[in-house]
């Protein structure tokens, strides 16, 4: 894609093929909303509103499957690293609140939350577990 917010690398590996193929996921996912972002205006608005449930909802189901993961490993860190998924959702789910109020809402302002979340967390916090999981089964 020509207009990519974030480019996947093997840096962002984690090095379990499950976690991997889910991050890929969630940075086509925003990469696909930056796409719809750049329509502008209505079309934007409209975009976002027809995808973000959908998003969270992989979102969710992706913190699922890799808390699943470190439970199994009894990774020390697990407790904190849910903790950062929770105040996650909570804080995506506070800012498409105050978008739904905003009379010119901007997507883009939305789409860059998501992206510094993501390459944070994938390439700080979820880069701690794994040497608990290299060795795991997906």
């Amino acid at each position: 894609m020509a207009d990519e917010l974030i480019t996947w690398s093997d840096d962002f590996s984690v090095h379990n093929k499950t976690i991997d193929e889910q991050h890929k996921e969630l940075v086509r996912m925003t990469n696909e909303f930056y796409a719809g972002c750049q329509k502008g205006g209505i079309l934007a608005k409209v975009y976002f509103f027809e995808t973000i449930k959908g998003a969270l909802h992989y979102v969710k189901t992706h913190f699922a499957t890799e808390e699943e993961f470190l439970q199994r490993v009894n990774y020390p860190e697990y407790e904190a690293h849910k903790l950062q998924h929770e105040n996650f959702i909570a804080h995506v789910n506070k800012q498409v609140e105050l978008f739904e109020k905003q009379d010119n809402p901007d997507p883009a302002g939305f789409v860059k939350i998501l992206m510094d979340w993501i390459l944070e967390h994938i390439a700080a916090s979820d880069k701690k577990y794994i040497s608990y999981m290299v060795d795991m089964e997906d």
